[in-house]
C-alpha cells in the first residue's frame, strides 16, 4: 500500500511540475530532444567520419546454467552517412567452469544520436551480427545492442573517450548471452 501510495505521489508532483512549465520551456524541451536526433547527410569532411578503434573488457552471461566469465575484445568503426555508423568486432569469452572458448566475429551497424543533452548525444543504438565459434564449431549470432562513448578530450579528432555497450547475442546451437563492459576508443 505504501508503495502505491509513493508512486502516485511521485508521478502527481512530476506532471504538475511539468504542468507549470511555461509554453516557452516546453519549447526548448521538445527543441532539445529534437536536436538529439540528426537530420540524416552527406559526411562533408574528414572529421565527420569518426573513424575510430577500441578495446572493450567486460562480462558475458550466457543463459542457462553456465556462469557468466569475462569478455575481451577490439573494435573499429566509421561514420559513412551521418547519423549513421559501420563497424566491426571481435570478442573472445572462456566460458566459466569450462574450457570452452567463444569468439564472435561481428558486424554491427548503430544510429549515433546528437544534440546538447549530456549522455544522449554520446549514445548509440545498432544491430550486430555474425559467426561465432564455440570449440570449433560455427554458429550464428545477432543481436540489439547499446551504448556510450563520453569524449576524455574535448576535440573534434585524435582524442579518447570512455564508454559502456551492452548487448544481447541470439544464437543459432549454443547459449545466447547478455554482454556488457567498458569501451576505450581512440578517435582519429
Amino acid at each position: 500500500m505504501f508503495k502505491t501510495v509513493l508512486t502516485i505521489a511521485v508521478l502527481t508532483s512530476s506532471l504538475s511540475a511539468f504542468a507549470q512549465m511555461s509554453q516557452q520551456e516546453k519549447n526548448n524541451a521538445r527543441n532539445r530532444m529534437e536536436e538529439s536526433l540528426p537530420e540524416p547527410q552527406a559526411v562533408e569532411s574528414k572529421d565527420q567520419y569518426r573513424l575510430h578503434m577500441g578495446l572493450t573488457a567486460g562480462v558475458s552471461s550466457p543463459r542457462g546454467d553456465v556462469d557468466s566469465s569475462p569478455e575481451f575484445g577490439i573494435n573499429v568503426g566509421f561514420q559513412p552517412y551521418i547519423p549513421f555508423g559501420l563497424g566491426a568486432e571481435v570478442v573472445t569469452a572462456e566460458l566459466a567452469d569450462s574450457n570452452i572458448q567463444r569468439t564472435s566475429v561481428l558486424a554491427r551497424g548503430t544510429y549515433n544520436f546528437g544534440g546538447d543533452v549530456p549522455v544522449l548525444r554520446s549514445s548509440y543504438l545498432g544491430v550486430t551480427a555474425g559467426p561465432m565459434f564455440v570449440d570449433g564449431q560455427t554458429e550464428l549470432s545477432v543481436g540489439p545492442l547499446v551504448g556510450f562513448d563520453i569524449p576524455l578530450q574535448n576535440q573534434s579528432s585524435n582524442f579518447l573517450s570512455l564508454g559502456l555497450q551492452a548487448k544481447y547475442l541470439w544464437t543459432t546451437d549454443s547459449q545466447d548471452a547478455l554482454s556488457a563492459g567498458a569501451a576505450l576508443k581512440y578517435w582519429y
